[in-house]
């Protein structure tokens, strides 16, 4: 399979949604399950407990079955809850949320059983996606029911990619299609192992420090899953992990003794201009490459795991990991032990050395069948912010049931500021510009064929419909296709109907529709044919503006003199992006920033200037995308119109 489509498949697993839930409506109308309550300056503790028996959980028991310590002192049960998961939900059943933000809400219910299937490509091999495909999607569809939810994340992309969502018809299909997924033993293909390779010679040097930098690329996904998944809720989260495990070394003091420190070089760069370093493009930075080596050989991985295993039990996290390559006559047996370490410390289970994957994941799904919720007062009511074990036992038993195991206390300032937020009256939340632009980023739907932008120029809305990237990656429309839109107006009312033309080789078309003078808002169904793809469709919604910066074009620019409608907010680092806000007026003290997305500016130039297209006047800002990590981001452009301020927001996911 080639690398794109490899790729694409990656992108899609990690937008693709796994969720099955019931009506959001009446999720919306629960109280919020993760609002504190309080009593003598305590707020309870809720304790997932998984009494077994022969695999099996015991069904039947009471809160007076259960023993429950706290640093060894017995606590009061005050709150019970024994939690059945059905399977199998129907297809009709599955409804999709809105957003990430929505996932995640309902992710907080702790009657809803909630884990991410983490693939590591980088630490299977092919032969090992292709034997876990069936299993996992039989775990899929076993284990599946009204109340899950899951989310799939590869080392191709961070959490910020982690959706919550419902259909699982797509993630089969393409398990099915695409089961090459795993990279572990291939070449090196990523821009950073070819950057090592390049800055070092000495390939023993280079495939320790590759080796070295695909473990810590999988711990700080991990990592920052356990926090994201920490912070929706405090009961139980689960991490299917699928992977062959890692070798954990120490420190690496024999890499600096072996490799020869290149001083950064004083240069001239095509703009010419002095600078240490790179000069040119292609070029390897000697600062780089001394800064990962002393980076990635400076780190102790026994120490990572033991970190990671803290972290995982502070957030109430349980690791199940399937072993893919099952047995083997040339296993690696430290890497086996960082499996069974990570699953048997944080009350999981590791489905290693046996061929019986199935079986494994059938395991896993009986172990997640149902769960006790006890929930209790601490009789320590100091707000320390120490970490407090927690041990839970059946009465008449000395040995422990799995549980959660630990939590962290509040501090006192933590504690008041639960206390005011818990007191305080309920206010509707301010939205912000920003914020509002940042909403659109929750319209990029996963798998998604099509995305759309609208934008009124006068008395004229602009559609803008663009194919996503990895369909363009994996070959197809490129011949191009009809387009055919329906508009509606504020009362669904059929105003019009318009058709397009998708140009072959082209990715996106624009299609202009007057309005002749409607007041709006006006909603816009579109739908792309083509003999050979078949249909995709989308929707977008376009209010008249109601400020002198109207909504904005969106170019991408591969080079700096082609640039090209786009529909999508997403784009890669290798492009230019160019936002043009059509002006109703003159505008003075004009800025241009990009934030970040929790609004701080960057320290990163937006270039500014001026259009006038067919008797309309645009402010135009340019960014060059290559210094920014992946993440999302938010353009800003600012200035006064007639005396008074005005702004304009745009918000933009960038991928690696």
């Amino acid at each position: 399979m080639p690398v794109s489509t490899r790729r694409r498949l990656l992108r899609v697993l990690a937008a693709t949604v796994l969720l099955t839930v019931g009506s959001l409506d009446s999720v919306r109308a629960r109280q919020d399950p993760q609002r504190p309550v309080f009593r003598t300056g305590t707020s309870l503790v809720r304790v997932d407990a998984y009494p077994s028996r022969d695999g099996k959980i015991i069904e039947g028991l009471t809160a007076d079955d259960f023993e429950v310590l706290e640093d060894g002192v017995p606590q009061k049960v005050e709150s019970f809850q024994f939690v059945t998961y059905e399977r199998n939900a129907a297809l009709d059943e599955r409804r999709d949320p809105n957003s990430q933000r929505e996932g995640f809400q309902l992710a907080a219910d702790p009657s809803y059983r909630v884990f991410v299937i983490y693939l590591d490509n980088l630490h299977v091999e092919v032969a090992g996606s292709h034997a876990v495909r069936v299993p996992l999607i039989d775990f899929i569809n076993r284990v599946l029911g009204p109340r899950d939810l899951f989310g799939v994340l590869t080392t191709r992309h961070s959490v910020n990619d982690l959706m919550l969502g419902q259909k699982t018809q797509f993630i089969e299909e393409q398990l099915t299609k695409y089961w090459d997924w795993g990279r572990g033993g291939r070449v090196t293909e990523d821009e950073e192992d070819l950057t090592l390779a390049a800055c070092f010679p000495d390939p023993a040097i280079a495939a320790e420090l590759v080796r070295r930098r695909r473990v810590d690329e999988v711990f700080n996904d991990l990592e920052g899953v356990m926090t994201t998944l920490a912070n929706i809720r405090e009961e139980r989260k689960n991490i299917l992990l699928v992977s062959n495990g890692w070798t954990l070394p120490g420190r690496a003091a024999w890499l600096r003794s072996g490799s020869r420190p290149r001083m950064p070089s004083v240069g001239v760069t095509d703009a010419g201009k002095l600078t240490m370093g790179r000069t040119r493009k292609g070029e390897i930075d000697p600062r780089v490459c001394e800064e990962q080596l002393q980076r990635l050989g400076d780190m102790d991985f026994q120490q990572r795991m033991r970190d990671l295993l803290q972290v995982a039990r502070q957030s109430n996290v349980t690791f199940y990991s399937i072993k893919p390559s099952g047995l083997s006559a040339f296993e690696d047996r430290a890497q086996v032990d960082s499996l069974l370490t990570l699953s048997n410390n944080t009350d999981g289970i590791a489905v290693v050395n046996t061929n019986d994957l199935t079986g494994g994941a059938t395991r896993i799904g009986d172990d997640l069948s149902a769960s006790y919720i006890l929930g209790y007062y601490p009789i320590n009511t100091k707000a320390d912010g120490r970490v407090r074990k927690i041990t839970v036992r059946l009465k008449g038993s000395k040995s422990a049931v799995r549980a959660r195991r630990e939590y962290r206390a509040p501090t006192e300032a933590e504690m008041a500021t639960l206390r005011a937020a818990s007191n305080a009256p309920v206010a509707a939340p301010v939205v912000t510009p920003a914020d509002s632009a940042l909403g659109e980023l929750m319209r990029l739907r996963p798998g998604a064929v099509l995305h759309t932008r609208g934008t009124i120029l006068g008395d004229e809305l602009l559609l803008t419909s663009e194919v996503t990237a990895p369909q363009v990656e994996a070959g197809r429309w490129k011949d191009g296709g009809e387009v055919q839109v329906v508009l509606t107006g504020s009362f669904g009312e059929i105003m019009t109907t318009a058709r397009g033309r998708l140009d072959p080789g082209a990715r996106a078309v624009v299609v202009r529709i007057p309005l002749k003078g409607a007041a709006g808002p006006f909603s816009a169904a579109i739908r792309l044919r083509s003999e050979t793809e078949g249909d995709a469709q989308d929707g977008v919604t376009v209010a008249r503006p109601g400020s002198p910066l109207g909504d904005p074009l969106i170019f991408r620019l591969a080079t700096p003199t082609t640039p090209r409608p786009a529909g999508s907010v997403q784009f890669r680092r290798t492009e230019r992006i160019q936002v043009r806000w059509p002006l109703s007026g003159g505008i003075e003290n004009r800025r241009a920033r990009i934030l970040g997305r929790d609004g701080v500016p960057l320290g990163l130039a937006v270039a500014l200037g001026d259009l006038q297209e067919s008797g309309l006047a645009f402010l135009v800002a340019d960014l060059n995308l290559a210094p920014l990590t992946a993440g999302d981001y938010i353009i800003e452009v600012s200035g006064t119109v007639g005396g008074k301020p005005a702004s304009g927001h745009l918000a933009i996911r960038v991928g690696r």
